[in-house]
């Protein structure tokens, strides 16, 4: 399975989708900008998991969405 999708609504709305822990859906704006909609796996689980590792999850949320930006601009330039 891809990190990433793209997807659409048919309406002008874009979408990444991360397939891999934890899963989301991020919407992006007119501007490039992306907000998490929608968390596939739930929040508390994610921060959980990342704290008992000894990790910041605000971290990883900051990398994902990062990532995910950077995917979709990649991709529409295509």
């Amino acid at each position: 399975m891809p990190k990433f999708l793209i997807a659409d609504d048919g309406n002008d709305r874009d979408f990444v989708i991360h397939c891999h822990w934890p899963r989301f859906i991020m919407e992006i704006d007119e501007e490039g900008v992306g907000v998490v909609r929608i968390w596939l796996d739930p929040e508390t689980e994610i921060i959980r998991l990342e704290q008992k590792s000894g990790r910041e999850p605000a971290v990883l949320i900051a990398r994902l969405m990062k990532e995910a930006g950077e995917f979709f601009m990649d991709q529409i330039e295509e």
